[in-house]
């Protein structure tokens, strides 16, 4: 607790002392190896990372290991039928399957089990790179049983990302919307020649609340009379919308044909028909990043390991740019800095 409670601030230094601590004093407790992995992999020390990363499947902590671990990959190529399974959210889902289009060459045939809301925004890419041996489904709860190895989605990194170099490959974008849906879109509600902002500044994340903004606190951007702002965000967000109309008379216009939550299919076409995508980091942060749009995300100082420590790129994501907290909790560099890249575009 003491090692997260550093990581948190960004002492990670100390952070690792208390994790290699803990695990003296109890070497069964796998979890500071865990702990660790999360900050190498900020660090960008992605050799060291990766390995520490694997023991997120220990029998102690959350996500658990879909597949007998005898049947696990070791990374050589497979005469034979590879299974790559989705783990942990869907923002996890859409970063590692980054990583996809590089082991076309490493097993004769692949099945990818993904969360079912991705799987048509694949399929279009796959196709179109024709990458043919390659079967998308859906992640369900009954197990597939015809292939010969397997790999949590997430583990591939250890074999495909081993330094920041290795990720000059990531695609500038492998996820494609449905162009039908895009042209219905821009018909019914982009007729104006307004330059078009998504907006998200939300997670659902409990524990990490810190994350959010305050809509009031993006004033000097959302009071740029030249842009139209659209919401992209999930959840419970009415009220927040209402009080920006009330005080401050301007409107992020929300689309209801779309649930922004379940409807990744609309959501995507929708961030397509925009200019840009403003975000804070959470499932829609990877999203659009995924989909090669112009995205800018807000990071709070102690953002998660995805976006690394003092990037002002994403490794990730190509078309990214990252925007970070000076100071915890303090948002008025980020929104500044936002705000003289808007005037530079527009």
């Amino acid at each position: 607790n003491l090692g997260n409670a550093l990581g948190e601030l960004g002492k990670l230094d100390e952070a690792v002392d208390n994790y290699r601590k803990a695990l003296k004093l109890n070497p069964e407790y796998k979890e500071s190896i865990l702990n660790e992995s999360l900050i190498r992999l900020a660090q960008g020390n992605f050799e060291m990372g990766w390995k520490g990363y694997e023991f997120r499947f220990y029998k102690n902590t959350v996500t658990q290991l879909r597949y007998k671990v005898d049947k696990l990959w070791n990374g050589n190529y497979l005469d034979g039928t590879l299974l790559v399974w989705g783990e942990q959210g869907i923002g996890d889902h859409i970063i590692f399957a980054s990583m996809l289009t590089d082991l076309k060459k490493y097993a004769k045939n692949i099945i990818l089990e993904i969360d079912k809301r991705l799987i048509n925004l694949l399929k279009r890419y796959f196709k179109k790179i024709n990458f043919s041996n390659i079967k998308v489904i859906g992640l369900e709860r009954k197990l597939v049983d015809n292939f010969d190895k397997h790999i949590a989605i997430g583990s591939l990194g250890q074999y495909l990302r081993k330094s920041k170099k290795s990720f000059e490959t990531t695609p500038k974008k492998y996820l494609i919307s449905s162009s039908l849906k895009e042209k219905e879109l821009r018909r019914k509600f982009f007729t104006n020649k307004k330059f078009k902002i998504g907006i998200c500044w939300k997670t659902l994340n409990k524990k990490q609340q810190y994350r959010n903004i305050n809509l009031e606190q993006m004033l000097p951007i959302l009071s740029n009379s030249n842009c139209d702002f659209i919401n992209l965000q999930f959840g419970e967000f009415d009220e927040d919308l209402q009080h920006l109309k009330l005080e401050h008379g301007i409107n992020i216009q929300a689309i209801k044909d779309i649930d922004n939550y379940n409807d990744i299919e609309g959501l995507a076409a929708l961030i397509n028909c925009l200019d840009l995508v403003i975000t804070i980091q959470n499932s829609t942060a990877h999203l659009a990043g995924a989909l090669g749009k112009n995205t800018w995300i807000m990071l709070t100082k102690n953002a998660r390991w995805h976006w690394l420590t003092n990037e002002k790129k994403s490794l990730w994501y190509p078309t990214a740019k990252l925007f970070r907290q000076e100071k915890i909790g303090d948002w008025n560099t980020v929104i500044n800095s936002i705000g003289m890249n808007l005037k530079k575009i527009i």
